[in-house]
């Protein structure tokens, strides 16, 4: 069998088992930060070396997307995240990625090769993700203007555009 036709089975195997760790979060409480309370501020840095500041975020809506670049659901939804970000951008809603359980290198490969537009801070040992309870991604997470979650996506981006509609 040709090494293409190897790897090609391999993502294709990937792509189907998914993120097999991933639980339906309709189950999973919000400890610490419920639907309508405050987010936890993100200050870390940026796998491309700047320092992501929560404080820039003040008055903004903010998607937080928790990914790995191992995570087959994650790279399946990253060109839609991309289209999004590119869309909402522009009217002021700020993206941030938060790459889980992996090292910066693999998370800055990743990047690199979606082209994607936002930042996005490596959370190897998945602090931030334990803040925001998320126990596998890819989840995205919106937070409003004043600083509250508002919204959760597990696994699909379905119904975040009609959420940011609604909050612009």
């Amino acid at each position: 069998m040709s090494r293409r036709l190897l790897a090609a089975a391999f993502v294709s195997l990937l792509m189907l088992a998914g993120c097999g760790l991933q639980q339906d979060l309709s189950s999973v409480p919000n400890i610490g930060n419920g639907p309508t309370g405050p987010a936890t501020p993100i200050t870390a840095p940026t796998l491309s070396g700047s320092q992501f500041d929560w404080s820039s975020t003040h008055g903004h809506i903010v998607v937080v997307d928790f990914w790995g670049s191992w995570c087959g659901p994650c790279n399946a939804e990253q060109p839609g995240l991309d289209t999004l970000a590119a869309q909402w951008s522009p009217r002021g809603v700020l993206f941030l990625g938060v790459d889980m359980a992996e090292s910066s290198a693999n998370g800055a490969a990743y990047e690199r090769s979606y082209n994607v537009p936002y930042p996005s801070v490596n959370d190897a040992s998945e602090v931030i993700a334990s803040e925001y309870n998320v126990p596998a991604p890819p989840v995205v997470i919106i937070i409003d203007a004043k600083g509250n979650i508002v919204d959760r996506f597990l696994g699909t981006l379905s119904g975040l555009s009609s959420d940011l509609t609604r909050m612009t």
